[in-house]
């Protein structure tokens, strides 16, 4: 038999952009499981896209720079906006460090959430289980986020959660409830 195509267009809602951003060690990973979990009780599909595997993705092509690390970003926006037009729910887990890379996401994704992971440097440190902070401390690493290469606090998120202050579930309830707040 052959193919026949359908008169029928896919009605699928466009999938929302849920950005965790701040700076290393903030807890923008484990959220992001975490919160995948809970949003794939009730949603099909969620998508998680982590910096860390999209660089590794790419084979690590690009550094470190802000040129390159604005680079990757747009990447990640552009991945996450495809994703989202094709229904999926996505979060992404990734630092966007600049005024300017943040502002170009919220202008080319129309679904976007962006969760500023509040924390300040010192509990960052304490939390640093691969030892980057020390390592920037001793003069072996350069151009670290919160270390020697800026993170510009954002200006407008849409959400503010002081992870250096409240337990891993209490910043997990705070998202969940802002996200039931405003219909997801």
């Amino acid at each position: 038999m052959p193919y026949k195509k359908s008169n029928k267009r896919n009605k699928r809602k466009k999938g929302v952009v849920i950005w965790l951003t701040g700076i290393p060690c903030s807890g923008k990973t484990t959220l992001s499981r975490l919160l995948k979990r809970e949003l794939d009780k009730k949603y099909d599909p969620v998508y998680i896209l982590d910096g860390d595997e999209v660089r590794k993705f790419f084979e690590y092509d690009l550094g470190y720079n802000r040129a390159d690390r604005i680079h990757n970003v747009k990447r990640i926006a552009f991945g996450a906006m495809l994703l989202a037009k094709c229904g999926i729910n996505v979060i992404v887990a990734n630092i966007a460090p600049y005024y300017e890379v943040r502002d170009f996401i919220r202008r080319h994704i129309k679904n976007y959430i962006q969760i500023y992971l509040k924390i300040s440097i010192e509990e960052a440190m304490r939390r640093d289980k691969k030892g980057r902070y020390r390592k920037c401390k001793e003069g072996k690493m350069k151009n670290f986020i919160g270390w020697d290469d800026s993170y510009d606090i954002p200006r407008n998120p849409d959400l503010i959660v002081d992870t250096g202050k409240k337990t891993v579930s209490e910043s997990l309830r705070e998202i969940l409830d802002y996200l039931h707040k405003i219909g997801i």
